[in-house]
This record gives C-alpha cells, sequence and structure tokens, in this order.
C-alpha cells in the first residue's frame, strides 16, 4: 500500500466522519458541560422571581447576592463549609502519605510479584463493593467510640475509603521508576526511607498530585457517610444543600449558591495543579 493512500486512512480514521462532524461533536459536548454550569451560576444570583419563572430566565436582567448572604447568615453554610474543609484536607494529607508510603513499601520491598499482584487487586477490590453495605456495622462501631456527629469519625473514615485506591495507584507510578535511580542511591548508602524521600518522590511527584486530587474530589463530594453520621455540628456542604429539599418545595436559589460554593474550591484546586495531574493521570501510559 502506497504511502499517500495509508496517510489518507489514517486521517480518515482521526478525523472519523470529518472535520466539520468533529467540531460538532466538540461543540455539543462543550455545551453539555458549560450549560449546567452556567445554569446553576446563574440561578445562584437570580431574584426569586426569575429562578421560579416559567417559561425560565436564561439571561438574568436583575443580578443579586442575596442567595450567598442567606446560605451564610441562616442556614450554616459557612459551618459546614469550614467542617468540609478540614475533614478533606486531614483526610487527603493522611491518606496520600501513608497510602504511598505502603505502596513503595510493597512495590520496592521483598515481596515476590505474584504476591504484589494479589494486593493490588484486593486493594482494588476493596473500592469496588458498595459502601452502603458497610454503613450499619460502621454505624454501631462509631456510636460505641462515641464518635457521632464528630469529624474525627468522618476523617477515619474517608482515609480508609481513600487509603487502597491510593495504595493501588501509587504502585503503578512506583513500578515505573527506573531502577537505576534507587541503586544509585544504594551506593551511596541511603535507606528505604532516604531512597523514597529524596529520590523516588521527586519522580513520582505528578502521580502523588493525581491521587491527592482524586481523594480531595472523594472526600469533598462524600455524601452517604456524611449524612448518617453528622447530626449538627459535623455537617459537610452535601448534606446542608440536600437540606434545601423541603416539604414546601425546593429553594432554588439557595441550593444553586450551595452548589457555586462546593463547586469553586475543586475548580481552584484542580486548575493550580492541572499539569501535574494531567501527567499523573497519563503517567506509565506510554514507556519509552
Amino acid at each position: 500500500m502506497k504511502k499517500r493512500e495509508v496517510s489518507k486512512i489514517s486521517s480518515t480514521y482521526t478525523d472519523f466522519l470529518g472535520r466539520p462532524a468533529k467540531w460538532i461533536v466538540m461543540t455539543l459536548f462543550a455545551i453539555a458541560v458549560i450549560g449546567p454550569l452556567y445554569w446553576l451560576f446563574t440561578s445562584a444570583i437570580k431574584v426569586k422571581a426569575d429562578y421560579l419563572a416559567s417559561p425560565p430566565v436564561i439571561i438574568p436582567m436583575k443580578v443579586t447576592f442575596e442567595n450567598f448572604v442567606s446560605i451564610f447568615k441562616n442556614d450554616g453554610v459557612g459551618k459546614g463549609l469550614y467542617n468540609s474543609i478540614v475533614i478533606t484536607a486531614v483526610s487527603t494529607i493522611l491518606a496520600s502519605s501513608l497510602g504511598s508510603l505502603a505502596a513503595f513499601s510493597l512495590t520496592k520491598g521483598r515481596l515476590r510479584k505474584p504476591i504484589r499482584s494479589i494486593l493490588a487487586c484486593w486493594f482494588l477490590l476493596q473500592k469496588m463493593y458498595p459502601a452502603i453495605a458497610t454503613a450499619i456495622p460502621i454505624y454501631l462501631v462509631m456510636r460505641d467510640l462515641h464518635l457521632i456527629d464528630t469529624k474525627t469519625a468522618m476523617i477515619i473514615l474517608n482515609t480508609s475509603f481513600n487509603f487502597p485506591m491510593v495504595i493501588w495507584l501509587m504502585m503503578g507510578f512506583f513500578q515505573e521508576v527506573p531502577e537505576e535511580i534507587e541503586e544509585s542511591g544504594k551506593m551511596d548508602g541511603c535507606g528505604m526511607a532516604q531512597r523514597f524521600f529524596y529520590l523516588v518522590l521527586p519522580v513520582v511527584k505528578p502521580g502523588l498530585v493525581a491521587s491527592s486530587i482524586l481523594t480531595f474530589v472523594g472526600t469533598w463530594n462524600e455524601f452517604l457517610f456524611a449524612v448518617i453520621l453528622s447530626v449538627r455540628n459535623a455537617k459537610t456542604l452535601p448534606v446542608i444543600i440536600s437540606g434545601f429539599i423541603t416539604d414546601r418545595g425546593l429553594e432554588w436559589g439557595p441550593m444553586a449558591a450551595t452548589g457555586v460554593t462546593i463547586i469553586l474550591p475543586v475548580f481552584i484546586i484542580v486548575w493550580l495543579l492541572q499539569k501535574d495531574f494531567v501527567q499523573g493521570m497519563t503517567m506509565g501510559a506510554v514507556k519509552g
């Protein structure tokens, strides 16, 4: 087959139905992503008459920040935001640091490869079973430990739930580290801890960032155990936003304002760390 024909076939497969179809698909995906976000942000700054109007008001003519003032003043969103930040930050730090240490010891330790593979599958399975299956036992344990409605309970749960995921991801990243790096450390007399912190960790930094962001997002959005174990003092933002669904209907304005409050920290963190996050998610995909 001629080189020109191969190039033509490759271009056809790459563009699928051609350049116009590609741009149409990209536009539809952009609308599907941006549309709900636009509606959320505009609903948060609409006056009550606009977000209850029928047909809906697409572009609000009147803008108000009363919904934001109301949720922080009357609905406890400020305290929920504080609880979410503390629980998420501590859980992410614990799961990422302890998980990376465990993954390094499992990958670079004296365990044989079949045992490492079995353990990796086991950690992956830990994230696959339905969390609701453990809801009652966890509630009973936390009740006996007098940890109901405390941030400590939420930190313990979120750390334990994300710990297997961090180990499983970081084991893959550590396996991609060239053996020469560790061999040079051994020749210089570095112990296992020194090799981890000074030689290996800088190489797998993108992977650690990716694991931390996934842990952060999972903890930030956790709802099931937050609503089961929190009553008043440990309520997080996902629990608070569900409180706007009342027997009198949905409070769209405050709910949208709380939704914006939940989304913004995730946007900011992912935007600040997007380079390392993308590099970490693609790390090890291509060897070369």
